[in-house]
């Protein structure tokens, strides 16, 4: 049924950018329970949420940090710094870390015993996720090939659809692509049967990739908002981050070429019309008439350019549950979510918190 919205929308608009967009309704039904979540740490930029054997890992700006949520102390402790900002972490079940650099490409191993593994300029620069097979293989999504990952509104603006993925032996640096072409792939989890699920962001959408014979099936689409990162769930499936909103505002700027390009040449990229990992009060963003405050108040159902979203998809990609942050909250801009220790924690990148999902899964979890 996902393929014939698609269809759908394609029959009556000139290219994919149409102007209308999923509706928020169904599985995705709006409520404020990642908004009423616990709040656990306050980071700056907290991103790449990773449980490994050592504990729950982060990591903010350029810094690696170890967390344990269920110890006396809930205080990051810094475990590795890197030269430019962490773009993914990956970690496998013996303990080692994939950790992505922008700009510098990968490192494996661990804190203190790092190995570069050398990658052309174009895929070091855009690192966007990972994930170790069972068998220690290291898959690896390159966003875009164009643009570093900072520069991921750049890259939607653009129509970027240079994003790829790799197989990685960690082992020697060799490196074989397995899907090419890819709107921005964001976030990538180990599926039961072996295969990729991969969430494309700048086309809404999940697909599989089996590593044996890399070619992208769609899993899920029409997605009312851009997915990030992926990460497994202990009863069955995959958890998703959905970092920003999908919008008919955002649709049409992507729509008209001519009005799109003025704005990139002429205006600061802060102030573009698009997507945002959180809210802002300052006078010259742009504004939607439904996003004005009526007598100081800001509507939950505003359209607005951030939101927060998180969702649990089942063995098939099918969305069962979501967790919300309206445009009245805060907990905006999630870019990843994952178990650890038998709960549930998603990172708000927008508001630099560190949230737990209260009585998000019903048995012990994921380790």
């Amino acid at each position: 049924m996902a393929g014939l919205g698609t269809f759908v929308r394609r029959l009556f608009s000139a290219d994919e950018a149409g102007i209308s967009v999923p509706a928020m309704d169904g599985v995705f039904k709006p409520d404020n329970r990642l908004e009423e979540a616990e709040r656990l740490v306050s980071l700056p930029a907290i991103d790449n949420l990773v449980s490994s054997p050592a504990g729950l890992l982060c990591s903010s700006g350029k810094t690696l940090f170890q967390l344990d949520p269920g110890g006396a102390s809930l205080s990051p402790v810094a475990i590795a710094e890197f030269a430019a900002p962490i773009s993914f972490v990956a970690s496998a079940p013996d303990g080692r870390l994939a950790v992505g650099i922008e700009g510098e490409g990968l490192q494996t191993g661990q804190p203190g015993a790092w190995k570069r593994v050398d990658l052309p300029g174009d895929i070091a620069s855009c690192l966007t996720a990972g994930v170790f097979a069972a068998d220690g293989s290291l898959y690896v999504c390159v966003g875009s090939r164009r643009h570093p990952a900072r520069d991921w509104k750049r890259d939607l603006m653009e129509g970027g659809s240079s994003g790829m993925v790799l197989a990685i032996d960690s082992a020697d640096g060799s490196h074989r692509e397995l899907a090419a072409r890819l709107a921005f792939p964001n976030g990538v989890v180990m599926l039961g049967n072996g295969h990729l699920a991969i969430s494309e962001s700048w086309r809404h959408r999940i697909v599989a990739v089996d590593p044996k014979s890399p070619r992208p099936v769609a899993m899920l689409e029409d997605l009312p908002a851009y997915p990030s990162r992926l990460s497994p769930s202990s009863e069955g499936g995959f958890w998703m981050a959905l970092f920003a909103p999908c919008r008919q505002l955002f649709e049409l700027v992507l729509r008209e070429d001519d009005y799109r390009r003025e704005m990139m040449a002429t205006i600061d990229p802060g102030e573009w019309i698009g997507p945002e990992l959180a809210g802002s009060a300052r006078p010259d963003q742009p504004l939607s008439q439904g996003s004005v405050r009526q007598m100081g108040v800001l509507k939950p159902w505003a359209p607005s350019r951030s939101y927060g979203l998180v969702a649990r998809c089942d063995d098939s990609g099918l969305p069962r549950e979501s967790w919300h942050s309206r445009a009245d909250g805060s907990m905006h801009g999630i870019t990843s979510v994952c178990e650890h220790g038998g709960s549930v924690y998603a990172a708000s990148r927008g508001s630099g918190t560190l949230l737990r999902l209260p009585g998000a899964i019903s048995g012990g979890g994921l380790a």
